[in-house]
């Protein structure tokens, strides 16, 4: 039996970042889908249903909090995992993305994308029992 990558969602606008975390998940073995803006990545996580989803906060058009909260409402949507990115690391920040039951990790930039790596596969290792 062959065993299907797991798809993530890659939500960033800064496209350096965004290509990086691509090119770092697909040599891990998972298959990875961009946007560039939060309209394109509510857009791409309707249309595709990842697995997961890596998601800056501070979007052109739809902001990452407006993702979390349209993803947490739709029943079809609402039990994909979230690690947020964000350049603000204050507690209050912190705190907003825990109001979402989906948010499954939070990283401030700039990160080590090993330690993404490490995260992404133990919210997937979790997602599977």
């Amino acid at each position: 039996m062959t065993h299907t990558p797991a798809t993530i969602l890659v939500v960033e606008d800064q496209e350096e970042i965004n290509d990086l975390l691509q090119y770092n998940l697909g040599r891990a073995g998972y298959r990875p889908l961009a946007a560039y803006d939060g309209r394109a990545g509510l857009a791409a996580a309707r249309e595709h249903r990842p697995d997961l989803v890596l998601l800056d906060v501070m979007l052109p058009g739809i902001d990452g909090w407006e993702i979390c909260r349209a993803l947490s409402a739709d029943p079809a949507l609402c039990h994909i995992p979230v690690i947020i990115f964000t350049a603000k690391g204050s507690r209050e920040d912190f705190d907003h993305g825990h109001r979402f039951a989906n948010v499954a990790g939070y990283f401030i930039k700039p990160y080590a994308t090993s330690d993404v790596l490490l995260h992404v596969d133990r919210v997937l290792a979790d997602r599977r029992r």
